[in-house]
């Protein structure tokens, strides 16, 4: 007896785990706080003057890193009036995404909280695909701080959700982070 109710609390707290949904407040057309951990994001990917892109949907043009720029990037940003913004370890940008979000449309395939983060991947990211089998430029792909050696780091796929492996001097998507 004492198993089949051990079991059912499990099968309680898993299921409600699993399908618990992010909560997260759009701040501003710029920042969003992620209200389970209390981490400051920046609701856009950085772009080509490496500042998020300031448009509310986040259709502006992305701009694609290597890991030592994505760093410096983040280390210099002054947004939101924060200058404590640095490169996401890889537990914080994956506590953005959200892995039981289907996709709802051909407009809405990434695996973040669209309203929270509008256009974490396009569907001509997603078409860019072949960039990534490449490995040199991937538009689905945000780079982590954490590091596996000096040649390799840790990056998150809002396309499907996975982590995989990125060489430093390839280029990556980048979303900075402040906070605890």
């Amino acid at each position: 007896m004492k198993k089949l109710i051990l079991f059912i609390l499990f099968l309680v707290l898993s299921i409600t785990v699993l399908h618990s949904a992010k909560s997260f407040r759009v701040m501003s057309r710029g920042l969003v706080k992620d209200n389970s951990t209390d981490l400051l994001w920046t609701r856009c990917p950085l772009s080509g003057n490496d500042i998020p892109i300031f448009d509310f949907q986040c259709s502006g043009e992305k701009k694609l890193y290597t890991w030592s720029a994505a760093v410096e990037a983040c280390n210099n940003l002054v947004y939101e009036g924060r200058s404590d913004w640095r490169l996401p370890n890889i537990n914080e940008l994956q506590s953005i995404a959200y892995y039981h979000h289907y996709v709802s449309g051909s407009s809405n395939i990434s695996q973040v909280v669209v309203t929270a983060f509008p256009n974490a991947v396009t569907v001509e990211d997603a078409e860019k695909f072949w960039f990534c089998l490449l490995g040199d430029s991937c538009y689905t792909h945000y780079w982590s701080s954490s590091i596996k050696d000096e040649n390799i780091s840790l990056v998150l796929d809002f396309n499907t959700g996975g982590i995989s492996f990125g060489k430093v001097i390839h280029y990556k998507a980048v979303r900075c982070v402040a906070g605890p």
